[in-house]
């Protein structure tokens, strides 16, 4: 298998998807072989980073130190794979459209994929 391009995890704000060639399916995690079928024919996309927001919730006691509550969610992408982000919009609810944001609130500023409602 072939290296990953840089994505969010590399410092770049962008979130790959692989999709097989054989029968289609499509995963987010990069994988030598379809989960589906096993096929090791794929290729990998950039996902356009909108999706159905499946869940949402905040945690209020931090590993971090953070203040206030840290919101996550779970996006399901219109190609299909679902992706866990941060959650910054409020009013970010279960069954919302919403898109993909990158922000720089990781540790030392690293990348974060954050959700918001699409609008």
């Amino acid at each position: 298998m072939s290296e990953p391009p840089a994505d969010w995890t590399a410092g770049q704000p962008v979130l790959f998807v692989t999709v097989c060639a054989l029968c289609g399916t499509t995963w987010y995690l990069p994988a030598a072989h379809c989960p589906v079928c096993g096929s090791g024919d794929h290729d990998v996309r950039a996902a356009r980073g909108v999706g159905l927001c499946v869940a949402v919730t905040r945690v209020h006691v931090r590993a971090d130190d953070g203040d206030g509550a840290l919101g996550l969610g779970l996006l399901e992408l219109d190609e299909g794979p679902v992706v866990m982000g941060r959650v910054h919009d409020e009013e970010l609810a279960a069954g919302d459209r919403a898109r993909i944001e990158f922000r720089t609130d990781g540790p030392d500023g690293a990348l974060v994929p954050s959700f918001s409602r699409e609008g």
